[in-house]
């Protein structure tokens, strides 16, 4: 019998070894990272997504896991980078109009970076929620790894992450006296300086100190348009501020970027463990990289990719292409063993940052349309959990509870030449507690049972201020408020209330050391509340929480003696109560009493269901040689509108935001061995992004093309290994594409698509110590 049996997994093992080289050969890309940098077997990352540690190929649930060296080999340095390697992830520059970045996994996220609005996807650093989009697009500073969870984890991650979360996990102390730097330079005067260093002060007591510079040119140019192309000025156009053949007064899409990391690891005992950590970073980007695509008189078009016309001026004042974010954070977490198999820990975080970006909506020469966004916000979040195992492994058990509060301010300065011209100033608060728990138990070998619950509290306020821009008083619908929006200062202020029990249930099973296979059904939840940016009050509107129900079957395997990796998940996802924001003109349309010509107003869809496949593979068919692979399938349909959503525009047939159907990604790579014990490591990757619309009202304007974008690198290591030299490019084949785009064409006839930035040569320089 025991020999059937190992025929039947032989011949079971042969058919996925068959597939796994089909997924990496025909469709590459990229799906798990290794431990160490350098050539080893497909050996597992260490993961936390159950709230204990085990080997990613043990954990029953869709992960993506990157090392830090895998990070550092790749040469990738933003999370947007590490969401182009992960099937059904889609992570950009937010648009024009936002700032931070748009996140979403199989299809469910937020494009709008309020922070008013929930996020769809959870993201966490060293365990801490980071309750905003604004300045979620982080430096990978020092990390240990990064772990992206697709699918709902209410139940696990908290707060928010209905569509999935994105973990960074940062290099922890350990007093050994090591380090590193690295200086890159590159296209655009591209300077990047990194460097950590870790050092014991007692013999249980030891500091980590990482630190980083970016600078990057802007790659699109802001050109004075009757210097660029005299031929096309009409009377009434802006004098030229330029002379001679430079034209240039600016760019977009520049970077400028520091911070410094502090982390401290203390263990007084072998029951006790104390992290202390605290970043400064001070972000002075510009404004992202933007093509107009939509102006007030089409000769303000540009006739040549990377440039742009806006001048960043409105009636009377004007301002710099901005999208800067600093901010303050601290942070601690206590992990105390108070018996044998049971374990405390708390996690504290706090917040602080200060976001500011510019809008140049009309993209001409004339002073039409400007905006500028001011984001002051502070969170402060405690974590409790209590956890442990008992029965010789027989159960692992976690109950814990939650904290969550937040203050910041929706402030702007909008003005426009069709008469708009205020100061907005809305302080919007947020408390939030939940309590949870989570339980594994093996009742039999091989078999797991895992069921988790979460019971969340949410409550909102709001306040509406909107002020004169001259003397910061009140509007009150006087001469110099001839809109009205002074009518918003004297509604009551509105508040959100609500509440939701999340629930997960699994089961998995490994059929040999080499095959596990897990299903799932589980729920998430992300928070209701009221239109934190109304321009009238009848745009003072609420609007419900989303939920989802989420199947999820697949497995795991590690074939051929480990030199396959070749994991699989399917799933299906009943999308309910969708909240999408209507930017298009609200309510109704132009005529109506109510209708105004600006609006942001979110607004609950309908019900859809999501289907998606997701393959990731790893091979390693001889010493040194390394193929991985990744592809993914996702397809959204609404089921059901809402039928206080249909002057929206949403329709059955609407492809909702940044769900691109399909996606793949693809790397190659081989260590070279050199006589004098050194090695060269040359790098390929490819990936693939199909289109997909960036508003929920499809139209050719707000449509992504798809794209392949090459990239590749190559690594000179010493025999030494106390230093690396990496000589790469991206974006090899200088592909002109878009990745977001801000659509009002309909409401005031502008446009604009964020541009990619163009073919870039880079060299890295490592020195470790």
């Amino acid at each position: 019998m025991k020999n059937s049996n190992r025929f039947r997994r032989g011949r079971f093992d042969a058919a996925l070894l068959g597939a796994a080289a089909l997924s990496a050969w025909a469709v590459p890309g990229i799906a798990h990272a290794e431990d160490e940098a350098g050539p080893s077997a497909n050996s597992d990352i260490i993961v936390t997504a159950q709230f204990r540690e085990q080997k990613l190929q043990d954990t029953p649930i869709a992960i993506t896991a990157l090392s830090g060296a895998d990070i550092e080999n790749k040469a990738l340095s933003n999370v947007s980078e590490i969401g182009a390697t992960a099937p059904n992830v889609n992570i950009n520059i937010a648009n024009s109009a936002q700032a931070g970045a748009a996140v979403f996994i199989r299809g469910i996220g937020q494009y709008d970076s309020s922070f008013a609005f929930e996020p769809g996807v959870g993201v966490y650093i060293d365990d801490i929620y980071h309750g905003v989009m604004v300045g979620s697009m982080f430096e990978l500073l020092d990390l240990d790894r990064v772990e992206i969870l697709r699918g709902p984890q209410g139940t696990l991650a908290g707060k928010n992450s209905i569509g999935g979360a994105v973990k960074l996990f940062s290099r922890k102390p350990k007093g050994d006296n090591s380090g590193y730097i690295s200086a890159t330079y590159g296209s655009f005067n591209r300077i990047d300086i990194r460097g950590a260093y870790d050092i014991g002060l007692t013999g249980n007591l030891a500091m980590r100190v990482s630190a980083f510079s970016d600078h990057r040119d802007g790659h699109v140019k802001i050109l004075d348009f009757a210097c660029d192309r005299p031929g096309d000025v009409l009377p009434g156009d802006p004098p030229t501020q330029k002379t001679g053949s430079d034209c240039k007064l600016g760019t977009l899409g520049g970077v400028k970027s520091t911070g410094v990391r502090l982390a401290f690891r203390y263990t007084p005992t072998d029951k006790i463990e104390i992290n202390l950590f605290g970043s400064i970073i001070r972000d002075d980007s510009e404004a992202a990289g933007i093509e107009q695509t939509a102006t007030i008189d089409p000769r303000y078009l540009p006739t040549r990719p990377y440039v742009f016309y806006g001048t960043f001026t409105g009636g009377g004042w004007s301002t710099q292409p901005l999208a800067t974010t600093h901010s303050e954070s601290i942070g601690g977490q206590i992990d105390i063993d108070l018996a044998d198999h049971v374990k405390l820990t708390s996690i504290t975080g706090y917040e602080h940052l200060d976001s500011r970006n510019t809008i140049d909506l009309d993209g001409s020469p004339l002073p039409a349309q400007l905006t500028y966004n001011d984001a002051p916000y502070h969170q402060f979040t405690q974590e409790l959990r209590l956890g442990g195992d008992f029965g010789d492994g027989l159960v692992d058990w976690t109950l814990g509870g939650y904290y969550f509060n937040s203050l910041g301010r929706v402030a702007s300065r909008i003005w426009a030449d069709t008469g708009l011209n205020w100061i907005q100033n809305d302080p919007v608060k947020s408390k939030s507690k939940s309590l949870f728990a989570h339980l594994e138990v093996r009742p039999v070998a091989d078999l797991t049972l895992t069921a988790g619950i979460r019971y969340t509290d949410d409550r909102k306020s709001y306040k509406f201020v909107r002020l004169n821009p001259d003397t910061g008083v009140e509007l009150n619908g006087g001469p110099d408020d001839p809109f009205g929006v002074g009518a918003l200062n004297f509604i009551p202020p509105p508040t959100y209330s609500g509440d939701s029990f999340d629930y997960r249930l699994g089961v998995d099973y490994r059929f040999s050391e080499q095959f596990m296979a897990y299903a799932s059904f589980s729920t998430g939840y992300k928070g209701g509340g009221v239109n934190p940016r109304p321009f009238t009050a009848s745009q003072a509107v609420s609007f419900d929480p989303e939920r989802v129900d989420a199947y999820e079957v697949g497995f795991k395997s590690d074939l051929a003696g480990g030199m396959v990796r070749f994991n699989v998940s399917a799933f299906l996802n009943k999308y309910n109560n969708i909240i999408l924001v209507d930017g298009n003109g609200y309510p109704g349309e132009p005529g109506d009493p109510d209708w105004f010509p600006l609006s942001a107003v979110p607004f609950n869809a309908g019900k859809a269901n999501i289907k998606g496949l997701e393959f990731e593979t790893t091979i390693k068919p001889t010493e040194g040689l390394t193929l991985e692979g990744s592809l993914s399938y996702l397809d959204f349909k609404f089921t059901e509108i809402d039928p206080n959503a249909a002057a929206s525009g949403i329709t059955l047939d609407t492809v909702p935001p940044m769900s691109p159907k399909w996606k793949w990604s693809g790397s190659i790579s081989y260590d070279i061995p050199l006589a004098n014990g050194a090695t060269i490591t040359p790098r390929f990757y490819a990936d693939y992004t199909d289109s997909y619309y960036t508003d929920p009202v499809n139209s050719p304007t707000n449509l992504i093309a798809s794209r392949t974008i090459l990239n590749a690198n190559i690594t000179f290591r010493p025999a030494s290994d106390g230093w690396q030299l990496v000589a790469g490019v991206t974006n090899l084949t200088d592909k002109h594409y878009y990745t977001n785009a801000f659509d009002v064409i309909s409401l005031n006839g502008t446009g604009s698509r964020v541009v990619a930035r163009p073919r870039e040569f880079f060299v890295t320089l490592r020195k470790n110590f």
